[in-house]
């Protein structure tokens, strides 16, 4: 039963976000809009959970709903194009074919039923059944091919419709026409990769590795970890080679890496020095990076013949991020003083050291590879001068990876949201930089990171992120709904307000009863 609308008003403008939920969460009473939103193309979407709904806000001001033929949305993915959304939904319905109402149900005769829809310019197109369980969605290349996994958590709980659920499957689902394909793989299948062209994936699983092909969804080859089946063998990271030809897994605390041949069908194991943190391959320089917690150091692994040169740092990198043919290595564990970026040319292996200020917390790079930028967090040992205060506080990191500069901002409070952006037709890389108790948003050109322009907001921002178009868009702390959206180099925004007013006073009718 809904609560009451004077009483739901009263408690969200106390504190509207309180018990926000995550875009796993079901049917929360209380929350009227979900600022866990998705961008596509064509706009914002956004789940209203107490009104079981969902709207389109479009950067022109404009919200329409989308209808979902009375299913509630509970969790939203967009397609790697931004073409289109796919939506985790639900429907409720009773056994007694004469209920109308789920309060007039017997609670014992109340059941969900689950389905994932294909939402595209705000109109539900393809409609498919997946396991409500299935939380998590990985796509091919071309954004044809969709893999609904389960992505689990510790204490997490596991939604189980019918009484029975299968812990070693996961659904393939051609996006065109929805139809699926449970393929059973082992147990906790949750890495997935695909090849170029889109017609194998690889799908990892406790001590198995299989090989699937995506025109019929067949298994075309298993390849177990292990021989001996009281071993649990959990690969941490796997690439696929840009020729589709072999997987490289690394094996969780071993030092092996496992080479899966998938044209003879064959494994073979390297012996690292260590366990990598990260592994990483390049298609344009056909080489798999490998960095290591405990080692200063970094591996280049070349296809050929498999041959590794290792390269000497100052400091142990944990984390590759990959832009054209060179690697940006940094370092993000906790409880280290780590103030390395490199820079490392996969064509050469030539090395650029960066030093920022303060140790990494996150860092993106803008989609042309130009930039690298991170969120840096304070660190102990203040002195009194002016590095003791930098020391002391949150900061940004701006490094331009076609050179050999970087600059690190000092922030008033801690980053709360970070987006990059590159407008279509521009050579402008912009940063949007969201900080904790501010009602004011940083617009950072990333050639020119030092003059940073604030741009005043309507209402206190609560997160921020960039939509396939090139605008930024802005979710606000206001209790019925508020988005703005922010085109790049400009201070000028447009804000849409009240759109979880939607269906407030709406009934609790079943919305397929008695449809087949």
């Amino acid at each position: 039963m809904r609560t009451p609308l004077l009483t739901l008003l009263a408690l969200t403008a106390c504190d509207p976000f309180s018990n926000l939920p995550d875009q796993s969460t079901m049917y929360v009473d209380g929350v009227l809009w979900d600022p866990g939103v998705t961008a596509a193309n064509d706009g914002v979407y956004v789940r209203l959970p107490y009104a079981g709904d969902l709207v389109r806000l479009r950067n022109d001001g404009r919200y329409d709903a989308v209808d979902l033929k009375g299913a509630e949305p509970v969790r939203l993915v967009s397609t790697p194009s931004g073409e289109s959304i796919l939506v985790f939904a639900r429907w409720q319905s009773c056994e007694d074919p004469d209920v109308e109402y789920a309060d007039d149900c017997d609670p014992d005769e109340l059941e969900w039923t689950s389905e994932l829809a294909v939402v595209t310019d705000g109109v539900r197109g393809a409609v498919t059944t997946v396991p409500a369980h299935l939380n998590q969605l990985a796509f091919t290349d071309d954004g044809s091919v969709a893999v609904a996994y389960l992505d689990y958590e510790p204490g997490q709980d596991i939604e189980n419709e019918n009484g029975v659920i299968d812990l070693t499957e996961v659904v393939f689902i051609d996006l065109a026409s929805g139809e699926t394909q449970a393929v059973s793989i082992g147990i906790s299948p949750n890495n997935i990769l695909f090849s170029s062209d889109s017609t194998t994936a690889v799908v990892m699983s406790r001590s198995k590795v299989v090989l699937v092909d995506l025109l019929s969804f067949e298994k075309l080859v298993e390849y177990p970890l292990t021989l001996d089946a009281d071993d649990e063998i959990d690969p941490s990271d796997a690439v696929l080679t840009p020729g589709g030809t072999h997987v490289l897994v690394a094996i969780q605390g071993t030092n092996e890496l496992y080479k899966l041949d998938l044209q003879n069908y064959s494994i073979d194991i390297i012996t690292l020095d260590d366990s990598p943190s990260d592994l990483a391959v390049s298609a344009g320089a056909d080489r798999t990076v490998l960095t290591y917690q405990s080692e200063s150091r970094v591996d280049v692994l070349e296809h050929e013949y498999y041959g590794t040169e290792t390269i000497e740092l100052d400091e142990p990198m944990s984390d590759i991020l990959l832009a054209e043919d060179q690697a940006v290595l940094f370092n993000t564990e906790d409880n280290t003083d780590y103030h390395d970026v490199y820079r490392l040319d996969l064509l050469t292996n030539e090395l650029t050291e960066y030093r920022v200020a303060n140790p990494v917390v996150e860092m993106q790079l803008t989609e042309d590879g130009q930039f690298a930028v991170g969120t840096l967090r304070p660190e102990g040992g203040f002195a009194d001068d002016l590095d003791g205060y930098q020391d002391a506080r949150w900061g940004l990191a701006v490094v331009d990876l076609s050179g050999d500069d970087s600059v690190s901002l000092v922030l008033e409070s801690p980053p709360v949201g970070l987006a990059l952006v590159q407008p279509e037709g521009s050579e402008k890389n912009y940063a949007l930089v969201l900080l904790e108790g501010s009602e004011e948003l940083l617009q950072i050109d990333l050639s020119e990171p030092s003059a940073p322009t604030g741009i005043e907001l309507p209402a206190e921002p609560l997160g921020i992120g960039a939509m396939p178009s090139g605008d930024f868009f802005i979710t606000h702390d206001v209790a019925l709904g508020e988005v703005s959206f922010l085109v790049p180099g400009t201070t000028e925004t447009t804000t849409i307000s009240g759109f979880a007013s939607a269906d407030l006073l709406g009934d609790d009718e079943l919305p397929r009863q008695g449809q087949e």
